[in-house]
């Protein structure tokens, strides 16, 4: 039977390629890892700030509060905090 050639077929990639998109997926899984950890470090710290602020209601602390949760979605777009800062009594 005849079968016509696929001119739109690529052809199989060679060792090189394979290696090259291999390399490309590593730095994009690393990338992914590295946004992680960050993310988790940076929640960590907020975390304990938040506990620090309630303890002592400094507005110093209360400004890097803020500045974490801007990190924060920066680094993870679906991360909410509402920064509803009750006044301590």
């Amino acid at each position: 039977m005849f079968q016509r050639p696929m001119s739109h077929a690529r052809p199989a990639p060679n060792a090189a390629e394979l290696s090259e998109a291999r390399f490309k997926r590593f730095l994009k899984d690393m990338d992914a890892y590295e946004r992680k950890f960050t993310f988790e470090r940076t929640l960590d710290a907020f975390l304990d700030l938040y506990s620090q602020w309630r303890k002592t209601h400094d507005e110093q602390v209360k400004l890097r509060l803020v500045m974490l949760v801007f990190e924060l979605h920066r680094l993870d777009n679906h991360f909410e905090c509402d920064l509803s800062f009750a006044e301590h009594a």
